[in-house]
């Protein structure tokens, strides 16, 4: 066993994917493969079930999960603290942003589209990434991200939460479900219809679905964790997916996003975390374009494309 192999498996359980694991480490997907089949082999079993395109942890790889983490964060910390005493000073002038939430319709296109508008704004190198919460935390911790944007609060110790503006939310419905024919829809329409739940992701902070429930929302709660589940989900189940009203998540004919009640749908926060203390001059720039144009944003995201819970 080895430290590469716990920072592939860690990733891989992270994104549920091989070919992203591969993608942030600069290897290939073969060789993120051959590193998990000789941890399985050296501990005996097996860390990932495949299913389809997608995969989820076995009990063994939820034992291990943890302690993978640790491992991870630890030579990230390492890293950057090598790096900082060989330079004398953090002397890094770019921008390293992550939005968190799980991977959704077009994610990349519109992380490139804003990141390109913040460089053009703010005169610094940006990038934004899509990360799942306690990944996107560790990183901003140890500093290889410089912020977090959140949908709903987030309570971490060490950091700032902002709020910067609001989102409206909706709901996601498969092609066959029962309310797909309405214009708008209620709480009380959704209440016989379960609603997916992800402890790692609802779990993390006050997502769209923490909210609404907050907000009067009583459907049942089922938890989901594979692309495959989400599939079934919505095609056999009735499931609903709560996320930010935005029609150009729709994936016509499987899925559409429709518009909540509004006398029921509650203001989910956008927020900007940061972490608590001195910061460096591009930070600071970004956390006062990020008070002033979130409309802009907002306006950007509406145009080009959505964000969901999932």
């Amino acid at each position: 066993m080895n430290i590469r192999q716990l920072q592939f498996f860690y990733r891989a359980a992270c994104t549920g994917n091989f070919s992203l694991t591969a993608r942030e480490h600069g290897v290939t997907v073969q060789a993120v493969s051959k590193s998990m089949h000789e941890l399985e082999e050296e501990l005996g079993g097996t860390l990932f079930v495949r299913e389809g395109r997608g995969m989820r942890l076995t009990p063994l790889g939820e034992t291990l999960f943890e302690p993978a983490r640790r491992v991870a964060e630890g030579v990230t910390s390492i890293e950057q603290a090598a790096a900082s005493w060989q330079d004398g000073t953090v002397t890094r002038g770019d921008l390293r942003l992550a939005l968190v939430t799980p991977p959704f319709s077009k994610h990349e296109f519109i992380c490139g589209i804003v990141a390109h508008l913040m460089a053009r704004s703010l005169g610094v190198e940006t990038s934004l990434s899509v990360r799942v919460g306690d990944d996107a935390l560790a990183s901003l911790r140890a500093g290889a991200l410089d912020a977090l944007f959140t949908i709903g609060r987030l309570d971490a110790p060490g950091c700032v939460c902002t709020q910067i503006g609001t989102v409206t939310p909706g709901v996601f419905l498969g092609r066959h479900h029962p309310l797909r024919g309405r214009r708008r829809i209620t709480f009380a329409d959704l209440a016989p219809y379960p609603v997916l739940w992800n402890d790692r992701i609802d779990g993390f902070n006050e997502t769209v679905v923490v909210t609404c429930r907050k907000a009067g929302l009583t459907s049942p709660l089922v938890h989901v964790d594979t692309n495959e589940e989400v599939v079934d989900f919505l095609e056999n189940r009735d499931g609903c997916i709560m996320g930010v009203y935005l029609k150009a998540l729709s994936i016509l004919p499987f899925a559409t996003m429709h518009d909540l009640d509004p006398a029921d749908a509650p203001a989910v926060p956008v927020c900007l975390t940061l972490l608590e203390g001195t910061r460096r001059p591009e930070v600071e720039r970004l956390d006062q374009f990020c008070r002033n144009e979130f409309s802009l944003l907002k306006r950007l995201l509406s145009s080009e494309g959505s964000v969901t819970g999932y």
